[in-house]
């Protein structure tokens, strides 16, 4: 088997199984399985809720939105195809949620009390948004706003001539309270001398009892003093912890040591409010950053082409990159017949009749199979492509033209301006888009050479952001 044929067979095995994988992720289905329920989720803002994303309840997907409609009110109207084995009931609500903080979204369903009777299909659903990562944002620029507040407070109460005078009228007041304090003494000069009188006969009574504890102390005397060691133990660490309590007190008050600045120095607290504005704008740069990776898109893509009169095939691979609305940058990486030219140097030996010689060394040059690679940078106009940069590892330019919202359209590529004794690699091509997925197309290769002329027939299959999207949310993740 030839390199063409087993290349030809690698890709046929790819576009059957490519062609599974569209099945799977428009949901096409036959038999039974093709009749769907239906049913309407109506939002206030379903951001970041695209069309064919997953529907699921308690975490099983049982379906797919299948479009989203503006209506007049400014609200949003999300169609749900379910699987013909669910049923939602009264009470029944939707709300977009997404698969961790940066997953994509989908939409959660509570399918009623099944007790409640059912409701019919293409029911109208109430929903709800989730909390999403912009309100994390805010809710953090917030927190920090309210550090700040608090801070100043702090620094504007007990700094200044203002919290000294805060700190006298306290003092003052303790003064007065001790004064009260007296005044309620003589008041109560009689109660107290009862309460002498009363402890007095309680120290007798205390005596006895310390006669007693001497009694007991005389009969447990090796334990007693067990217990005084054991206590002249505990006295020396609570000084031990006393003396360090002084020192990390008496730093504080110096100012000395992260808390003692955080409470005396003013350029602590500045740092502290200039530390929270840079958190905030990390924070900000960070939900920028994640909105321009949002935004970008890929468009993936295979085709394959037939050469009838040189009867050959030719492979592609195609990946799109879409940072913006109207420019691209476009990878293709293609599979050629007699694609790699290669300069060979013959010679042969010329015997003359009298017995001399003579070697003649002739050049040519022969073509291989090769893996060729395109890296182009394009632009869209309207209804005009332009692309330039690398095409099949020669320079070369393009240009396209779209009709009828890009379901028609024709281009043309030229390329390899440098091949010997040929003219520049032009290709005359129109495509025509069958489904959103599947296109065909056709046209004539090498049109300036009439030795390579050739017409050709293809066929391609594509996938767009929200195809790939719908692929990765439906491949079940391992617990």
């Amino acid at each position: 088997m030839t390199t063409t044929a087993k290349i030809g067979a690698f890709f046929v095995v790819v576009l059957l199984a490519l062609g599974v994988l569209i099945l799977k992720i428009e949901d096409i289905h036959f038999g039974k399985k093709a009749r769907t329920n239906s049913a309407d989720a109506h939002f206030k803002d379903v951001a970041g809720l695209d069309d064919k994303s997953a529907v699921r309840i308690a975490g099983v997907r049982v379906g797919k939105v299948d479009g989203i409609s503006l209506r007049p009110d400014g609200t949003a109207l999300a169609h749900l195809a379910l699987d013909p084995s669910v049923e939602l009931h009264q009470g029944a609500i939707a709300q977009v949620r997404s698969l961790g903080m940066l997953g994509d979204k989908y939409v959660e369903l509570s399918a009623g009390d099944p007790a409640a009777p059912r409701l019919p299909n293409g029911a109208l659903l109430e929903g709800s948004s989730g909390t999403g990562f912009d309100d994390i944002t805010k809710l953090a620029a917030d927190i920090g706003k309210d550090l700040k507040e608090v801070s100043s407070a702090m620094a504007g109460s007990f700094g200044g001539p203002k919290g000294e005078d805060k700190l006298n009228r306290i003092v003052d007041n303790l003064g007065r309270l001790a004064e009260s304090l007296r005044d309620l003494a003589d008041a109560n000069r009689g109660n107290v001398d009862a309460m002498l009188a009363n402890l007095r006969a309680l120290s007798a009574q205390l005596l006895e009892t310390v006669a007693r504890v001497d009694r007991m102390l005389d009969e447990n005397r090796a334990g007693v003093k067990s217990t005084v060691s054991n206590m002249d133990d505990v006295t020396a660490k609570l000084k031990t912890t006393a003396d360090s309590l002084n020192s990390i007190t008496g730093k504080i008050d110096t100012g000395q040591g992260t808390i003692g600045k955080l409470l005396n120095d003013d350029e602590t607290h500045k740092n502290i409010n200039d530390a929270l504005k840079s958190v905030k704008e990390g924070v900000e740069q960070l939900s920028g950053t994640l909105g321009r990776i949002n935004r970008l898109q890929l468009d993936i893509g295979f085709r394959t082409e037939f050469a009838s009169r040189l009867r050959n095939e030719k492979y592609y691979f195609t990946l799109d990159a879409i940072p913006r609305e109207g420019k691209f940058y476009r990878l293709e990486i293609g599979a050629l017949p007699n694609g790699k030219r290669e300069d060979i140097l013959e010679s042969s030996t010329v015997t003359f009749p009298d017995g001399s010689q003579q070697t003649i060394a002739t050049t040519g040059q022969r073509y291989l199979d090769q893996f060729v690679l395109s890296l182009q940078l394009g632009y869209k106009l309207k209804n005009t492509i332009l692309r330039a940069g690398i095409i099949e590892s020669r320079g070369g330019a393009a240009i396209e033209q779209t009709f009828k919202a890009d379901t028609f359209r024709v281009g043309g590529e030229i390329w390899d301006f440098t091949r010997p004794d040929l003219n520049g690699h032009l290709k005359l091509y129109t495509r025509w888009n069958a489904s959103p997925n599947l296109y065909v197309t056709g046209g004539v290769d090498d049109l300036l050479n009439p030795g390579l002329r050739s017409p050709f027939l293809g066929a391609g299959i594509r996938w767009k952001d929200e195809d790939l999207k719908a692929l990765f949310g439906s491949i079940p993740i391992p617990k």
